[in-house]
């Protein structure tokens, strides 16, 4: 793993405070190839965005990651087994080839925007 990779590894997702809201942003971005570790920091984060008293809108980050099958599985499956009430949930980096199975989330009544540019995905989530 590069240093750019751990640098990724190691940064933190976070709930941010903006336009009188707030969004959970999941930062799985600049990871490469590196699935077991992706895998590892949103498992890790679930306890976090899944809280209750949580953000109803999130920004998923996955820019510069190379989205798997096991990957974009764990995601959906998180959201949608969650019972953690989203409103709207933005991801990055996603390709529209890959976008497809992300839109399994809007059956549960979830508004679902691809996005490239992160400044973007939080204009959208709370204009």
């Amino acid at each position: 793993m590069d240093i750019i990779q751990q640098a990724a590894v190691r940064k933190r997702s976070f709930e941010l405070f903006y336009n009188g809201g707030s969004i959970w942003c999941e930062h799985l971005d600049g990871m490469g190839a590196y699935e077991d570790e992706v895998i590892a920091k949103f498992s890790g984060d679930k306890s976090s965005f899944l809280r209750p008293s949580g953000s109803a809108f999130m920004i998923v980050n996955l820019d510069k990651t190379d989205i798997t099958k096991r990957i974009t599985e764990m995601i959906v499956t998180t959201i949608m087994e969650s019972g953690k009430v989203f409103r709207k949930i933005a991801f990055v980096g996603v390709s529209s080839r890959q976008q497809k199975p992300f839109m399994a989330i809007k059956s549960k009544g979830i508004a679902v925007s691809f996005l490239n540019d992160y400044e973007k995905a939080k204009e959208w989530l709370l204009p």
